[in-house]
């Protein structure tokens, strides 16, 4: 039997609040927004949906045609 993996969580007080500066946290990063994209939809360029689309489709088509991408070529056969 398997145990529940939330059972460890602590309960939140029901006189909780949220931080104020949540935002800032998020909005202050300073790496590019291409390598952090926003968490959510928008308007994209046209050059980020061809790049996003390409990438998707070489993943696809490496797994449709069994190439380990994860951990790359067997050596020694491992």
């Amino acid at each position: 039997m398997q145990e529940d993996p939330y059972a460890f969580v602590p309960v939140v007080d029901e006189d909780a609040e949220a931080d104020p500066h949540w935002l800032e946290l998020r909005n202050d990063a300073t790496l590019p927004p291409i390598y952090m994209p926003p968490a959510m939809a928008g308007r994209h360029s046209p050059r980020q949906r061809l790049v996003a689309t390409g990438l998707i489709g070489i993943l696809v088509l490496g797994t449709a045609l069994g190439v380990c991408l994860t951990y790359g070529p067997k050596v020694l056969g491992w």
